[in-house]
């Protein structure tokens, strides 16, 4: 699994960096557009470990190395590997995350369903609460959340305040942000990760922001009023907020007098999104694996063009579960010969046993579950059937032997 994921990582950073360089070529500047773009990067970036699975062509078959197996003496030291660790720190991190975000939801839900709706005239059939327990504006789902002193303030706030949580409803960023944390909890380790949400968070506060302005007419205003909010505690995280992202940068925009960016129309945005679609193709199922690339500049392997076996990984800790019990039992030996199928990055897909003796003592079995702890290198660049062969053998002071060059 680590390693599905680490890949997924460095194929999104670089989709990441390709979409910032053509950003900063074509000098884009439109909020709106931006926010598509990064949108669509960001669902690349969730979906890139389903996306990676997606190959085609066919399969090469091609001949492998004997991987003989010995059961271990009841005396023998367990190996200890380090990506188990890495495995379990990963799995702990991205659990705690999930977590927290998990039930900041269930805290803004409560709050939601706790307010006081808004039934007056202004509010036009959109869905305005009323809570303590916030101090800002704030949009959670389809739900305007305003604090209890809202009654005070002027109306030329009040409009600012509905019109730019108005166009958090209707571009549902709430839900983008939400994906966005969901990413940063998959990838807590991909400093793009955290990047990532920030800038679509930023994004969608000035798109809100421009909303807000052109109700105003007032750029001095507005942004005083945003200077207001920036004072006082922002919402949860899971909600939007308009004192929560980038406050220092969005007044000096306003302030600078720059004209609020027009709403594209849909076919810009799709425009948009159809020219970013090739690098995200290109990054999802380019044959090409930086982590296998990584793996094959290490001194240990055996340069080939041919697809190999580069470790028995976990293997050790678990011959006495591969050996069939009674085999052992009895003293008996046996051979297996097994076809892998390794997809371009070197994962083994699928086993089929082709040869196995003695039959029905449950060798065949046992090799097909031991290939999946082997670690394969495939630098053909496509999908290849390897087949290899696994002998179970009995001796005296035995250990695990394998020959990993296929001579």
């Amino acid at each position: 699994m680590i390693q599905l994921i680490l890949e997924a990582t460095v194929r999104s950073v670089a989709l990441g960096l390709i979409v910032w360089l053509a950003l900063i070529v074509t000098r884009a500047r439109n909020p709106h557009l931006k926010k598509t773009v990064w949108t669509l990067v960001l669902g690349a970036s969730l979906a890139m470990p389903f996306l990676m699975q997606v190959h085609g062509g066919p399969i090469t078959q091609v001949p492998g190395p004997v991987v003989t197996l010995r059961p271990l003496a009841a005396t023998a030291s367990v190996a200890s590997d380090g990506r188990l660790l890495l495995s379990g720190l990963y799995a702990a991190v991205a659990l705690v995350m999930l977590c927290h975000l998990g039930l900041g939801l269930i805290r803004m839900r409560q709050i939601c369903r706790k307010a006081h709706r808004i039934a007056e005239p202004w509010v036009q059939g959109r869905d305005v609460r009323m809570s303590a327990s916030v101090t800002v504006p704030a949009t959670f789902v389809s739900t305007i959340l305003l604090p209890e002193e809202f009654r005070d303030w002027s109306s030329q706030k009040l409009a600012a305040a509905i019109a730019h949580e108005s166009a958090h409803v209707r571009a549902r960023d709430c839900v983008l942000l939400w994906l966005a944390r969901l990413n940063t909890c998959v990838f807590w380790f991909n400093p793009c990760a955290w990047w990532l949400e920030r800038e679509l968070t930023a994004l969608a506060e000035t798109t809100s922001d421009d909303a807000a302005w052109r109700v105003l007419g007032d750029g001095p205003v507005y942004a005083q009023i945003l200077l207001d909010f920036a004072m006082r505690r922002p919402t949860a995280t899971v909600a939007t907020s308009m004192a929560r992202s980038s406050v220092s940068s969005r007044i000096e925009r306003i302030i600078a007098g720059v004209t609020p960016d027009a709403v594209p129309r849909f076919w810009r945005h799709l425009a948009t999104a159809a020219a970013a679609l090739p690098a995200i193709a290109v990054a999802a199922i380019l044959q090409w694996s930086p982590v296998q690339f990584a793996q094959a500049a290490g001194p240990h392997t055996i340069p080939s063009e041919r697809p190999r076996i580069l470790n028995v990984g976990d293997l050790v800790q678990l011959l006495g579960t591969y050996y069939p019990p009674e085999a052992r039992r009895r003293g008996i030996e046996g051979m297996v010969q097994i076809a892998v199928t390794l997809d371009a990055q070197g994962r083994a897909t699928d086993t089929v046993v082709l040869y196995e003796d003695p039959p029905d003592m449950g060798f065949g079995a046992a090799a097909s579950a031991a290939t999946h702890t082997l670690e394969f290198a495939n630098p053909t660049g496509h999908p290849v059937q390897f087949t290899f062969n696994v002998k179970f053998a009995l001796q005296k002071d035995e250990v695990l032997t394998t020959d990993l060059s296929g001579r």
